[in-house]
């Protein structure tokens, strides 16, 4: 990235695998669009600089460098990709900055002292520099809480 870019850059990627998740997640005809959109479908008159412009538009991008790659990927019809790319991106920077993703699922909404002693034994365990933790609830569980990390 350029230099002072790697923060919005990173802000930037982190929205991409949320609007991805997203999609993934809600099936609606608002959702259907934006995959269209993404997939180059028949449906979507824009030539694939234009859709990536769209797209970047779309998700309020910050950064300079990422609408650049967008337009690249565009060019070489490899814009579907993008959601595969972002999770690499943040599995290199997590590994670079020796930060471990944990996914904790509970039975009931964890509360701040809970969440920061997961972290703290985690990093001991892991021997993290930093945690980031991701907290879901599933009223499903009779109690407790499950943890997964890689």
């Amino acid at each position: 990235a350029k230099k002072g870019e790697s923060v919005p850059v990173t802000k930037d990627i982190i929205k991409v695998r949320k609007f991805y998740e997203a999609m993934k997640n809600d099936q609606t005809e608002a959702t259907m669009k934006y995959q269209d959109l993404i997939n180059g479908q028949p449906s979507v008159d824009m030539n694939n600089v234009e859709r990536s412009a769209e797209i970047c538009k779309m998700m309020g991008l910050e950064s300079t460098v990422l609408p650049v790659f967008f337009r690249f990927l565009a060019k070489k019809q490899r814009f579907n990709g993008m959601g595969m790319i972002a999770d690499y991106y943040m599995e290199e920077l997590y590994k670079e900055q020796n930060i471990v993703p944990i996914r904790v699922t509970s039975a009931q909404t964890l509360t701040d002292d809970q969440k920061d002693s997961i972290r703290s034994k985690m990093k001991k365990i892991t021997g993290a520099a930093d945690i980031k933790l991701v907290s879901t609830v599933n009223a499903d569980l009779l109690g407790g809480f499950k943890i997964e990390y890689n």
